[in-house]
């Protein structure tokens, strides 16, 4: 059998998987080698036409999936939770934005979701978690936009615009409410306006610091499983709070911005002023050292095209 005719069997055989396969799974009864069959779905998965990695939740083996498919399947998976929070929000219990508070019910059903219904994307083995904003969405506001800019460069695709693409999963720290996964920011009560820890008083970010924390912490026990590697960009307090999730959840990983890590000098002809926009290279340089070679050479590339001073 030729390459162009192992590589339509393999095509038609993805397409008609209901779900993500091994090898082993997707060549049976097929007359095709194994490691031609390797460099075929190599090849398909550069071009974006297949995905390939540890798809199913507590399995070690690759699996392969046909991209589109596994793409519709996960908007399915994302609207699906968007409407299940829509549901067990009982509309009695919505509260205006400037009443909200780390106890209200919205938010305790929110976070219990999250923990105790919600199931990560299988297909994002990376996690990062990044600090709220004023700003609604999330992902809309300045200092986020540094920080997907650091995981668009380090993979070649945006958390937010390329959700599906994206190997990184973003969990935001919401102020109020605790962990917040990006694909969930739009919805009752993430989506309300409303300061970040920053702007509490003393005496209340005293008394929500450990509750944050432990909300934290429960994302980080619950679903540590389903992640190979973690890192934080949260600054001030909310490293504060991450730091505290950390150690209570045994877990080790690194949070930035560090103070006295590497910072960005100058991008194109512009020259950073705010911490996010000195610092989101940290975070970048981080995803890369999780990444294979090739990846790895990809995004230097990409840091190059942007005119990136650094150190």
């Amino acid at each position: 059998m030729n390459r162009s005719e192992a590589r339509h069997q393999l095509i038609a055989a993805l397409l008609q998987a209901d779900g993500p396969v091994t090898l082993d799974e997707l060549l049976a009864g097929l007359p095709v080698a194994p490691q031609l069959a390797k460099d075929i779905l190599a090849e398909l998965a550069d071009r974006g036409q297949v995905v390939a990695g540890r798809l199913s939740a507590g399995s070690s083996h690759t699996r392969y999936v046909w991209a589109a498919r596994w793409e519709e399947q996960t908007r399915d998976r994302s609207a699906g939770s968007r409407n299940v929070l829509t549901q067990i929000v009982d509309p009695a219990d919505v509260v205006p934005a400037g009443r909200l508070a780390i106890d209200s019910r919205p938010v305790l059903a929110f976070h219990d979701y999250v923990i105790n219904r919600y199931t990560p994307p299988a297909d994002k083995r990376m996690l990062v978690f990044l600090q709220c904003s004023v700003r609604r969405p999330f992902s809309s506001s300045p200092s986020h936009g540094s920080m997907r800019r650091a995981i668009r460069l380090a993979t070649g695709f945006g958390p937010a615009r390329d959700f599906e693409a994206c190997p990184v999963h973003v969990v935001g720290l919401a102020s109020r409410i605790g962990p917040v996964p990006y694909e969930l920011e739009d919805v009752y009560p993430a989506n309300a306006d409303g300061g970040g820890v920053k702007h509490f008083g003393g005496e209340h970010y005293a008394r929500v610091r450990p509750i944050l924390a432990g909300r934290m912490a429960d994302y980080i026990t619950t679903h540590r499983g389903r992640y190979d590697h973690v890192a934080t960009f949260t600054d001030g307090r909310y490293g504060e709070v991450m730091a505290d999730a950390r150690e209570t959840a045994g877990a080790d990983f690194p949070i930035f911005p560090a103070a006295d890590g590497p910072r960005v000098r100058r991008m194109g002809a512009s020259t950073p002023r705010t911490y996010w926009q000195k610092f989101w290279i940290q975070l970048y340089l981080e995803i890369v050292s999780w990444l294979k070679p090739a990846a790895r050479a990809q995004a230097a590339a990409r840091l190059r095209e942007l005119d990136v001073e650094y150190g």
